[in-house]
């Protein structure tokens, strides 16, 4: 209804209603007023076209940033027709910025013919993802606001990508001590093998017969067998979990979100700890980073983090044991669970395959429940008489048992003080 009630059709019906009764009445009054209304809606029709008229505006902004930076962005508009333009509405498309925020908006009061101007203003990005800025809108209502003309103004799209917001981690027990420290490796006594000698220790069931030392043998009168030591790499591997269902919450405060955020921060930790890191997620697409170290390693991670979805036919325990066949000997994987609810029989298979790689684990539990919830919950607090809180903790505990670094997460928490300890 509102949509037909405006300035331009009140005029308009004023108009014909005064035509009419002048026709009618035969007054030359109302036959001049009928004449003013309807020179001022042609004008109103027209001035605003020449208002916009050879108006082009440009847009000057930052190619990245993180979650919560506040970006400038510069808009210059220009007049490139011969005519003023008056009452100028610039509005743009941030759909970075927060829901209330997508639509800035400039207003320039009058600009002369073939002149420009500059204005600026800032925006703070919202959330994490890779968007496409634009179109800018150029609109004008001159001269009473009767009609209102608009037009896009800018035909070249700028890209924004949003990276996570990352949180700093004071330790994390990603590999073991070393007594031979390589690039890339570490250190790994082991009974049999082809590389450096460490020494000799007493047979244990499971030993190789042709590793043993005989000499040794004979001397101690029992089984003596030569040990070795293996070099093991350091790699870190982050799994994120991109299947379809492993996305809880909404806007910001997600599943899927927070591990965006936790995997991250684990490759950054990693990355300034000197390891080779790789990220892997099975998505829509396959999101692989393979393995490198340094600074530009930690920028393609982030440029993967920040379009990553939950759109996979892949469940978790089948992204693990895909990623397996990735992973080198003795290297660390860090596994961020999405749900707590996961059938851990689905997880044996992996899990075998990770343990005959010797693959360390750092596992990170997601409280799914409590971004459900209006009220935030940690891991611990559900009811232990609940059907689905025992399934849960059996979950729990038999990862906890494969791995010494355990951490659990709910909506709300403050990640850098979980990851502090």
């Amino acid at each position: 209804m509102r949509r037909f009630i405006s300035k331009r059709t009140a005029l308009i019906f004023i108009a014909i209603v005064l035509f009419l009764v002048a026709w009618n009445r035969n007054i030359n009054l109302l036959y001049g007023m009928f004449a003013i209304l309807t020179s001022l809606i042609i004008l109103s029709h027209l001035l605003p076209r020449y208002a916009i008229k050879g108006l082009t505006v440009t847009r000057t902004l930052q190619r990245a940033a993180f979650e919560d930076d506040e970006i400038e962005v510069k808009v210059c508009v220009e007049k490139n027709a011969w005519t003023k333009g008056y009452m100028i509405e610039i509005t743009d498309s941030m759909p970075a910025a927060g829901p209330s925020f997508r639509k800035p908006m400039v207003f320039v009061a009058k600009l002369p013919a073939k002149k420009k101007r500059d204005f600026s203003f800032k925006t703070v990005c919202y959330k994490r993802g890779v968007y496409t800025v634009g179109p800018i809108t150029v609109s004008s209502s001159y001269p009473l606001g009767i009609v209102s003309i608009n037009k896009p103004a800018d035909s070249d799209r700028k890209t924004l990508t949003i990276y996570p917001k990352l949180f700093s981690i004071a330790l994390l027990p990603l590999m073991a001590g070393t007594t031979m420290p390589i690039s890339g490796t570490e250190a790994m006594a082991k009974s049999g093998g082809n590389e450096d000698f460490f020494g000799t220790r007493e047979y244990r069931q499971g030993d190789s017969l042709k590793f043993i030392h005989w000499p040794s043998t004979a001397r101690h009168g029992q089984l003596i067998v030569k040990e070795f030591e293996i070099r093991a790499s350091t790699e870190v591997t982050v799994l994120i979990d991109l299947h379809r269902d492993s996305c809880t919450g909404s806007g910001k405060e997600t599943t899927l979100e927070y591990a965006v955020k936790i995997a991250g921060s684990v490759a950054r930790y990693a990355i300034e700890k000197g390891h080779h890191v790789q990220l892997i997620g099975y998505g829509g697409k396959q999101h692989i980073v393979p393995s490198a170290r340094g600074i530009d390693q930690l920028a393609f991670i982030l440029e993967v983090l920040a379009e990553v979805q939950a759109d996979s036919p892949v469940p978790y325990h089948r992204a693990i044991a895909l990623t397996a066949g990735l992973l080198r000997d003795g290297g660390t994987v860090v596994l961020v669970f999405s749900r707590l609810d996961f059938d851990i029989r689905d997880f044996v298979y992996p899990m075998g395959i990770l343990r005959s790689k010797r693959i360390r684990l750092v596992c990170v539990f997601l409280n799914d429940k409590s971004f459900q919830d209006a009220a935030s919950t940690s891991a611990s607090e559900y009811d232990e008489k609940s059907p689905r809180s025992r399934f849960v903790h059996e979950f729990i505990k038999e990862f906890a048992s494969e791995s010494p670094s355990v951490y659990y997460v709910a909506k709300g928490d403050n990640l850098q003080g979980i990851f502090a300890v």
